[in-house]
């Protein structure tokens, strides 16, 4: 044979020798072909035939093929030239046939056979024998034929089996039947030696020497050889007897019991602890076949019967089922059983172990039920929802995907994540990168759909590991169309608020409440100011924004921040006055709260108001100390009859009446009155006259006759005293005795028309006062496992270990091999868990107890485990610890279920949480709720506050006007099934509500009732705000167009009103005159509608490009009244962009209206040709034209402009004066100039020239 070495492939082997047999471990398929691929390429590399037998985790050969060519890339040729074979597990094996391992044999000898006919070098085989797992006698009878087999041909062969698939026991018999073992430790490949094959070859290896026969010496060397083994034999007798009362403790430990059943006699043996397991008291039950079926749960019976009688045919080993203890108490035990048959294949006895097994079938059904929690929440979500590879390989899509995409599952899977995604969108590549690097992604990607069209789509994704340990990728879609045109509009919508937020005139600022350690509110910060705040104020906003009250204005009046407290804490209005000294201004404030906590501020500057209300106050309370003091008599009629007259001081004594006394003469007629000799009648007296005819009456002389005799001449005046609407509400009288006083009867006079002049003028001020205040309250009114358990004995006086087998092959190694102390049980202990070992071990030295615990080891063959220790510690009369008994347990497959259902609940909450919602499953019968997902960022309730939250606590923190819709749409529900959707406003743990969008889907039991409810709650409250921000600022987007529509149409009214002014006082108006009249209604009308036009197609500006507003204008007047044959031009020189609100646009228009149309209709009067000129442009800024423009605050100042329109046709008379035209067109434009406040000059020197100067208030 060819002793030559071949190569392995793997770095981790080197070269191997023909004949070696080894064996991989592997967890992953990842892991598997790690090894194969290279192994398999040397192989074909070195001219071998090369046999790969697949295990179960390729349903395919295609699938082998894929991670094979990445290695090999001349793979198929290989194949096409038959060099490689691949063989699937359904290949070798029918549906039911059970593998024949002799049969197996017999064809690899042929396979090697053919390699050698046919030119190659050998065969490298590669084969999974896990199907011999069921039948160790078979596997390792396989495994030791095959070393045979193989031992003297040119044959390797690499044994691979899945670690997943092996408990700890039938790891290491898979292992000692190979030269060496491939495992993974740590992220790399170790090669771990059989050490009794190792030491077996170095044996035989070994020089044999000079071999001496000398038999003497031998017998006598084989006598005292027998003297020790009986010795030793003797001290093992003793040990075994130590042993068994050790091993009935550690059943005792461990709660696992051993049983024997003679069947031939029937009789059934338990230990003490089946006893236990069972609940029963072995002095009082009798253990009987048939009292052992009566413990068995009722429906596991016949399976347990079954199970023992097919135990006799195929040797099944472990069998699960319930058992009901006497209080009622179910569990779940797992049974070991082993059959002895007698010579005739006859059962005669049974044997085994019974282990309580209910915390491990309670984890597994924690796990299922959270995979179905996981399969209802995938199939019923309302997003899209994927499962993918990080390539892009799409494996799974919900309903939802399929709904959005317009595909079938299938459809998506072949399309891959190519074929859904918008490959244009430069987001696709960054979002990529930042998934791979941070293990999730959230943010907004284009997708298309079936039939090509792009939608917007906001996605989650998150990486985890499959059960294979494969990264996969969970994908959450959402369709946001519809929110993007939402989106869209509200962005309008805030262009449209924020022009009018930066054009109002009224100061507004947005602040926040800031309140003192006794949560009392104490000053405010700056959040959010407009222009006209840093007009009113006098500070930059930069200066103001982020900044609180006090750091910028270093003082506080705190009954207004109580005040701004107390809107932003409960939310109501607030409208008040308030002297400010940090401006030395009178403010009119309304304030409210458009969140908790904050506040906005309107304000505007009523100081000029205030001040009329002060000299009102001042004028009336000189006009009541007037009357006091002037020496003159006043009456007052208090009715439009005068039916209550009474008077002053001074009138009292004139008339000898009492203060307060009615000296009405229509209910007191003591007094008479005469004029020229002739008595008056009522009617006749000065302030009747006044009252009834609404008239002044002035300087009447009247004679009364007094109650005492006497007669007094007086001389008096009286007016009427009118009501808001002008109504005659009584009258006033003032008289003095011109009977004494003759001398002083003009300086009487003149102070009683003083007093009537300044009557008339504090009554106009308190009347338009009154009226700017309703206008500013209108303006205000807004708001907005089996056991595997080994034992041992510590002697602490001695430090020696004493271990069983079978923590020996928990640790990975034989008997013989361990070194009983201490310090060689803590070199197997895992690194990170030593010093946690150490310490409970000075703990036991200290005289405290040994309790329980977890930790990890590393075996001999290099495997990590998990396993259980527990003892008790035995102290001498001192209370000194001396002995130390105990057990481990393997619990690593425990433990992997553990980790199973954690990563089970991880994926659950990755996806809940990616939701940005609450995922629930209500439990209908119990009324529990199982909470996931964002729970304490929407409802601010902790996780464990709201785990507790049933229906009717969630019903509790229902808003009272939403409770009886949203119950009755959950009865509805729960009487018709499918699913419901409900929006209802929701209290979290502030106090506050929200709203939320609740939907949810119905689990039905096997009679069609509803017992579960998976659903969702998501946070809408922000959507809410902004449909309802929306409506009002559409309404306000309203308001300001019919107020436009109002004043335009006020305007053309009032034109009309003066038109027809024109011709009140004409008694013969023919048809030209109206139709002329008409005409130029109509052009002043074009005028302002021209207007209009302009702004419209400036899209959305309140401002006009006056210049080229005026060049349409006065073209449109040229077509209009251009007549015959005059040559007439048009020169016109305007400034470019000069932009005009309404306010100054219109009447500006109406100016250029007048003036072109007069020039056109009377300027060239038999002539035939002629040119009007205008210019527009900007003046000096120097002083301004406008008085109230003058004093503007900082930030501010005014443009001045120059309008002039002249011609040169037959001019104006020089006596004609504007002041002084009674003409419609003339009066007109001085009425308009003087609503711009400006000023207009008339030159008659050759032509007409009309010079128009004004001011616009600007900011800098």
């Amino acid at each position: 044979m060819d002793e030559k070495l071949r190569t392995s492939g793997v770095q981790v082997i080197g070269d191997i020798a023909w004949g070696t047999h080894f064996c991989q471990f592997y967890r992953t398929q990842e892991e598997l072909v790690n090894v194969v691929c290279p192994y398999l390429k040397a192989g074909l590399e070195g001219n071998e035939l090369c046999i790969w037998a697949l295990p179960r985790d390729f349903e395919t050969k295609k699938e082998a093929e894929e991670p094979l060519r990445r290695t090999i890339p001349k793979l198929d040729i290989y194949l096409e030239k038959g060099q490689m074979e691949i063989i699937s597990y359904k290949d070798r094996y029918a549906e039911k046939e059970i593998p024949d391992s002799k049969k197996a044999l017999e064809n690899l000898i042929k396979k090697a056979d053919y390699a050698l006919l046919n030119g190659y070098s050998g065969l490298r085989l590669v084969q999974d024998t896990s199907w011999l797992k069921n039948d160790w006698k078979n596997l390792t009878g396989y495994e030791e034929e095959l070393d045979i087999a193989i031992e003297n041909r040119r044959i390797t062969a690499l044994c691979t089996y899945s670690s997943g698939k092996f408990d700890t026991d039938e790891t290491i018999y898979a292992a000692l039947s190979h030269r060496f073992v491939l495992v993974k430790k740590e992220g790399n490949w170790e090669k771990v030696e059989n050490p009794r094959l190792k030491k077996a070859e170095e044996r035989v290896i070994q020089p044999s020497g000079e071999v001496e026969t000398k038999t003497e010496e031998e017998n006598e060397n084989l006598k005292k050889l027998l003297e020790e083994r009986t010795v030793e034999l003797t001290e093992a007798y003793k040990s075994l007897k130590v042993n068994e009362k050790q091993f009935l403790q550690i059943r005792k430990m461990t709660h696992i019991g051993n049983w024997k059943w003679d069947i031939l006699t029937g009789e059934l043996h338990w230990s003490d602890e089946v006893y236990r397991i069972f609940g029963r008291d072995p002095e009082r039950f009798k253990a009987t076949c048939d009292a052992f079926l009566g413990s068995v749960h009722p429906d596991d019976r016949e399976y347990l019967i079954n199970s023992i009688k097919k135990d006799f045919d195929e040797q099944i080993r472990n069998i699960d089922y319930r058992i009901v203890l006497p209080d009622g108490e179910e569990r779940t035990v797992r049974t070991r059983v082993e059959i002895t048959f007698d010579e005739e294949n006859q059962p005669v006895r049974a044997e085994g172990i019974v282990q309580d097994i209910t915390e491990l079938k309670r984890i597994e059904k924690a796990l299922q039920e959270r995979e179905e929690q996981y399969r209802a929440f995938f199939e019923n979500s309302m997003d899209a929802v994927l499962f993918a590879s990080p390539d892009g390989t799409i494996h799974a899509a919900n309903k939802a995907a399929c709904k959005t995409f317009g595909m079938t599952e299938e459809e998506i899977i072949r399309a891959g994540r190519n074929g859904i995604v918008d490959q244009s969108d430069p987001r696709l590549k960054p979002s990529l990168e930042e998934r791979d690097r941070k293990g999730r992604f959230k943010g907004e990607i284009n997708h298309k759909r079936k039939d090509g069209t792009i939608f917007p789509g906001e996605v989650s994704t998150a990486l985890f590991k499959d059960k294979n340990g494969l990264m996969k990728i969970v994908i959450i879609i959402r369709d946001i169309t519809e929110r993007k045109k939402v989106e869209e509009v509200l962005r309008k919508s805030e262009e449209h608020y924020r022009m009018l937020f930066t054009n109002m005139t009224e100061a507004f600022f947005l602040g926040e409440i800031i309140l003192d350690r006794d949560g009392k509110p104490y000053d405010y910060r700056f959040l959010e100011v407009n222009p006209a705040f840093e007009f009113h104020a006098g500070v930059k906003g930069e200066k103001v924004l982020g900044r609180s009250h006090l750091e910028v204005f270093q003082k506080a009046d705190p009954t207004v921040i109580e005040k701004y407290g107390q809107v932003a804490s409960s939310g109501k209005p607030a409208h008040f006055e308030f002297f400010t000294h940090l401006t030395n201004r009178f403010l009119d404030i309304y304030a409210f709260s458009p969140e908790k906590g904050k506040f906005a501020a309107i304000f505007r500057d009523i100081t000029g108001r205030k001040k009329i209300e002060e000299k009102t106050r001042q004028r009336a309370e000189e006009m009541e100390t007037l009357m006091e003091v002037a020496p003159v008599a006043i009456w007052i009629g208090h009715d439009p009859q005068c039916n209550n007259i009474t008077g002053n001081r001074m009138a009292n004594e004139l008339y000898e009446s009492e203060v307060g006394e009615n000296v009405s003469v229509n209910s007191n007629p003591v007094r008479r009155f005469f004029k020229n000799g002739h008595e008056l009648t009522v009617d006749e007296l000065p302030m009747q006259k006044a009252a009834l005819k609404d008239i002044n009456v002035r300087d009447e002389e009247i004679d009364v006759l007094l109650p005492s005799g006497e007669l007094r001449t007086l001389l008096g005046s009286a007016s009427p005293l009118h009501d808001a609407d002008g109504n005659v509400r009584g009258s006033i009288s003032a008289s003095i005795d011109i009977t004494q006083r003759k001398k002083v009867e003009t300086e009487l006079t003149e102070t009683l028309d003083n007093l009537e002049s300044l009557i008339k003028g504090r009554t106009a001020e308190l009347e338009k006062a009154y009226s700017s205040l309703k206008e500013s309250e209108k303006k205000l009114a807004e708001a907005q496992k089996m056991a595997h358990i080994g034992n041992w004995d510590w002697d602490l006086v001695t430090n020696k270990i004493y271990a069983s087998d079978e923590m020996c092959r928990i640790f990975g190694l034989d008997p013989q091999e361990f070194d009983a102390s201490y310090e060689a049980f803590l070199n197997y202990v895992h690194p990170a868990d030593r010093d946690h070992i150490n310490a409970i071990y000075r703990a036991v030295l200290d005289g405290k107890e040994l309790v329980g615990m977890d930790y990890r080891i590393v075996s001999a063959n290099g495997q990590e485990r998990v396993v259980h220790g527990q003892g008790e510690v035995t102290f001498d009369r001192e209370n000194i610890p001396v002995r130390i008994r105990g057990t481990v347990q393997d619990i690593t497959e425990r433990k992997r279920t553990e980790k199973a259902l954690e990563l089970s609940e991880e994926r659950y909450r990755i996806i809940a949480e990616q939701t940005g919602q609450l995922v629930y499953d209500y439990n209908v019968e119990e009324d529990t709720a199982h909470w996931a997902g964002n729970i304490e960022e929407i409802t601010g309730y902790t996780p464990d506050k709201f785990r507790n939250m049933n229906l009717q606590s969630l019903i509790s923190l229902i808003h009272p006007e939403d409770e009886k819709k949203f119950l009755e749409k959950y009865e509805r529900f729960r009487t018709y099934g499918g699913t419901y959707r409900s929006e209802y406003r929701f209290k979290i743990e502030n106090g506050e509500y929200i709203y939320v969008e609740d939907q949810g889907v119905g689990l039905k039991d096997a009679k069609g009732e509803i017992k579960r409810i998976l659903g969702t709650i998501k946070d809408i409250t922000e959507r809410k705000k902004a449909e309802k921000s929306f409506a009002n600022i559409e309404a306000a987007r309203k308001r300001e167009i019919h107020h436009r529509i109002k004043n335009n149409l006020q305007v053309i009214s009032s034109l009309l009103d003066l038109q027809a002014e024109k011709f009140k006082n004409k008694k013969n108006t023919g048809d030209a005159d109206v139709l002329a009249a008409l005409k130029e209604s109509q052009n002043r009308v074009m005028s302002i509608a021209l207007i209009h036009e302009k702004l419209h197609e400036s899209k959305g500006t309140d401002k006009l490009d006056f210049s080229p507003y005026l060049m349409k204008l006065v073209e449109s007047l040229f077509q209009t009244y251009k007549i015959g044959n005059k040559d007439l031009s048009l020169d016109m020189d305007l400034e470019e962009n000069i932009f005009f609100n309404i306010d100054v646009a219109v009447p500006l228009g109406l100016i250029v209206n007048e003036l072109v149309s007069n020039s056109l209709k009377y300027a060239f009067q038999g002539r035939d040709k002629g040119i009007i000129k205008i210019r527009l442009n900007r003046g000096e800024n120097g002083k301004t034209v406008s008085s109230k423009h003058e004093n503007r605050k900082e930030g501010y100042g005014s443009t001045n402009f120059i309008l002039t329109v002249s011609d040169n046709g037959v001019g104006i008379s020089e006596g004609f004066s504007m002041e002084d035209s009674d003409t419609l067109g003339t009066q007109l434009v001085t009425a308009l100039v003087d609503q711009l406040d400006g000023k207009i000059d008339l030159k008659k020197d050759s032509g007409t020239e009309f010079i128009i100067r004004f001011s616009i208030p600007e900011k800098k």
